[in-house]
């Protein structure tokens, strides 16, 4: 709850002077799940395990920039490249599922996660991974594998699946740069427009995908009071865009750069997004000077080969340094793999932070989507926010599994986020 000023003409003055008044604005947090993203065409957790427990090398690319995708029907012009990796990616799910899977286990892409990160951080599950690679090498390498070794391999392979699974949260329209009225989650944004007249809105998502970044971005009743950590105004980071153009004489090659917002932590407006597990867009780059730092910046559509603006020190003259970068997109995945970045990466610290204040300062929190899968959020929920008595509304066709709604008193309301009215949502304001 905070006081906000501001001010209204002084009737009394002819002048037109103005009287400082104070009202009370309160927050309002949101905490967002895959099961919001489902009407929009995204896939949620079921159709993601059917795509990605075997994937073919036949129908993927892995770019000599070391970028991964699904062809998609598309023509591998220079399939010979990569082609190890791709046998690698196929092969290493294949044993996975034949060999490591329990009967009546079915895949499940963050369990599977967790099994092989473990192994990239602290060397688990060594005799099944670490055999998998020397009977790999024997059928396709007569048993040398160059420079590499198996963590070199398994780091490849994360990098490749993890880019995979961000190819199926993506939308071309999400990167189009247009505004727009109307759309089928109409009630919903009606709903959070409603909210602003009187509260702050912290829109906490636990999704990678890009569909609310487009909401708030474009769409005319939100773009204006949006905001997500990130800012380009003042950024020193660029990105080369390649295309090409087609006049009627012939086709025209053109690069170009492209400024990038970079995470500057400044969430100032009243709707506030927080990706609380990451996103497909964002990008860790590494700085050097002054002292090395991975920075966090924000991608886009075709967007590569990131660059700093800096001053020279001894001519003064701004000039652009080449960054590395990881090439796959920052967020969280595993079951409990991903739990140990909200105590050991300082952004993720810091938006889990965010979270915890947010949900002190609310009087209302709203749930969509969320299947309670993950420990280390609902102890957030429940020590800084269900522990007060607060009121938690739970939307979701089915009730979850979990037993923080058996031990509070939770409002469920078994419909999906796209099935209530505008009426049934502002009933959630007066009854906060």
């Amino acid at each position: 709850m905070q006081w906000i000023k501001f001010k209204v003409p002084n009737s009394l003055n002819l002048e037109g002077s103005t009287v400082e008044h104070y009202t009370m604005r309160s927050n309002i947090s949101l905490l967002i799940g895959s099961g919001f993203s489902i009407p929009e065409g995204l896939p949620g957790v079921k159709q993601l395990n059917e795509r990605l427990s075997k994937i073919d090398e036949s129908e993927i690319l892995i770019h000599s920039d070391q970028s991964a995708g699904f062809l998609n029907g598309q023509v591998d012009v220079n399939e010979r490249f990569g082609r190890i990796e791709r046998k690698f990616l196929q092969e290493f799910l294949e044993h996975y599922n034949q060999h490591v899977l329990t009967d009546g286990e079915t895949f499940h892409y963050e369990t599977f996660y967790d099994f092989y990160s473990v192994y990239l951080v602290h060397g688990d599950n060594s005799e099944s991974i670490e055999g998998f690679y020397k009977e790999f090498n024997t059928r396709h390498l007569q048993g040398e594998d160059g420079g590499y070794d198996c963590l070199n391999r398994m780091s490849n392979f994360n990098r490749s699946f993890n880019q995979l699974l961000a190819s199926q949260l993506q939308k071309a329209r999400y990167f189009e740069d247009v505004s727009f009225t109307g759309h089928h989650y109409g009630p919903f944004i009606r709903f959070l427009v409603k909210a602003m007249e009187t509260h702050d809105v912290k829109f906490h998502t636990l999704n990678h995908d890009l569909f609310f970044d487009h909401l708030g971005q474009h769409h005319s009743d939100l773009w204006q009071k949006f905001c997500d950590g990130f800012e380009v105004g003042g950024s020193p980071f660029y990105g080369k865009v390649s295309c090409d153009f087609t006049p009627p004489t012939r086709r025209v090659h053109k690069e170009y750069l492209v400024k990038l917002p970079r995470f500057t932590d400044r969430y100032d407006k009243p709707l506030a997004m927080f990706k609380l597990h990451g996103s497909i867009m964002t990008k860790i780059v590494h700085v050097q000077e002054p002292e090395p730092t991975r920075v966090r910046i924000k991608s886009d559509y075709a967007v590569g080969t990131y660059q700093i603006e800096v001053t020279n020190p001894q001519s003064g003259d701004k000039v652009f340094k080449r960054l590395f970068d990881d090439v796959a997109p920052d967020f969280l995945s595993g079951t409990t793999n991903k739990t140990r970045y909200y105590t050991d990466d300082p952004y993720y610290v810091r938006l889990l932070e965010h979270f915890k204040n947010n949900l002190s300062s609310s009087d209302l929190l709203v749930v969509i989507g969320y299947g309670f899968q993950d420990p280390g959020i609902n102890d957030y929920l429940e020590e800084n926010y269900l522990s007060s008595g607060k009121k938690m509304v739970v939307i979701d066709p089915y009730r979850p599994d979990c037993e923080l709604l058996d031990k509070y008193e939770i409002n469920h309301i078994p419909k999906g986020v796209i099935d209530l009215s505008f009426e049934e949502y502002t009933a959630l304001l007066n009854d906060e």
